[in-house]
């Protein structure tokens, strides 16, 4: 007999067997509880909107999605954790904007930030506020500039941390504008904002969620926002652009993401049940009012997006010259 059919016979039953072998697996996920990891401190924009995700991961997959922040080093020491994770769907990440600038903030980072991750879904987008505290002087944007070139170094300005996206904002209105403020980053949560409101500092670089409360609750005044258009929630504080800097323009953004290789199967379940949860009234509704807005991509698109923002940033740091991290 012929031995090539018996090798066709035979290799067809291993193709069975595997896919045999492997469905069950994919149609049981997830069997146990899902962590989703983080890089910041309790209470802020990231955190808020990882547990909003994880209600709807949880309801939609059957299974409890335990946020774990995991702060440090600008989200790199969560991202670390995750890229080096079993890519089996157990382990996910929520990637805030600074993922995208630390290739060109640090020196070195111990995992490829767009290679060493699955892209499951843009999750929301919103962008930066310059607040001052309630009683300062400072008026306007403009002001504070003018101060900042009057007093090189010496005006004091917080964000969230080495590597965060208000860290970069700030560095590239410093750039632009040829200042350079006395930069104070704190560990996040509403640490930055909280000592603008006490005012500890001249002016803090952060997100609307994190300054909300402190807002609405009168202990800090806007002075501009990093969107090139107005902020739906706060229409009436300008743009960097009207006030100082045609041109400017900076928006934070968070994604769902896990290790690399995550098997397709759990890549498009993750996505199909976040975007149902993302589309209801009431989660855009949440939103809005944690200063962020609902952001929504298929998983493709989302990695391509990856790729492109660390390109980006990577030449904004070179071009604002800022001196790289250790």
């Amino acid at each position: 007999m012929n031995a090539s059919p018996i090798r066709s016979f035979l290799g067809a039953v291993c193709l069975l067997a595997c896919t045999m072998a492997a469905t069950p697996a994919q149609a049981q996920w997830p069997e146990r509880p899902i962590r989703l990891l983080h890089g910041f401190t309790p209470g802020g924009n990231v955190d808020l909107t990882a547990r909003a995700a994880a209600q709807i991961l949880s309801e939609g997959l059957g299974q409890a999605v335990v946020v774990e922040g995991r702060p440090g080093a600008g989200g790199t020491v969560a991202a670390n954790v995750v890229a080096k994770a079993e890519p089996d769907g157990y382990t996910l990440f929520m990637m805030a904007s600074g993922h995208s600038i630390s290739p060109g903030l640090y020196r070195a980072l111990p995992y490829d930030s767009v290679n060493d991750f699955t892209m499951v879904s843009l999750v929301s987008s919103f962008p930066f506020l310059i607040a001052v505290g309630s009683n300062s002087p400072i008026r306007s944007l403009a002001e504070l500039v003018r101060m900042a070139k009057e007093k090189e170094g010496a005006v004091a300005l917080a964000h969230a941390g080495i590597g965060t996206g208000m860290h970069l904002s700030a560095g590239l209105l410093q750039s632009r504008a040829g200042i350079r403020f006395n930069e104070i980053a704190y560990k996040g949560g509403n640490a930055a904002p909280l000592a603008a409101a006490q005012g500890e500092v001249a002016a803090v670089f952060d997100t609307p969620a994190g300054m909300e409360s402190l807002l609405s609750g009168g202990r800090l005044r806007a002075l501009a926002v990093t969107s090139a258009q107005r902020w739906p929630g706060l229409p009436d504080v300008p743009t960097v652009a009207e006030s100082v800097m045609p041109g400017y323009e900076v928006r934070g953004w968070l994604a769902l993401a896990g290790p690399k290789n995550l098997p397709r199967p759990v890549v498009t379940r993750l996505a199909q049940v976040l975007h149902k949860g993302l589309a209801r009234p009431e989660l855009a509704e949440r939103f809005r009012r944690m200063g962020t807005g609902v952001a929504m991509s298929e998983p493709d698109e989302a990695q391509k997006f990856l790729a492109a923002e660390v390109a980006r940033w990577l030449k904004v740091v070179q071009d604002a010259k800022i001196p790289p991290q250790d």
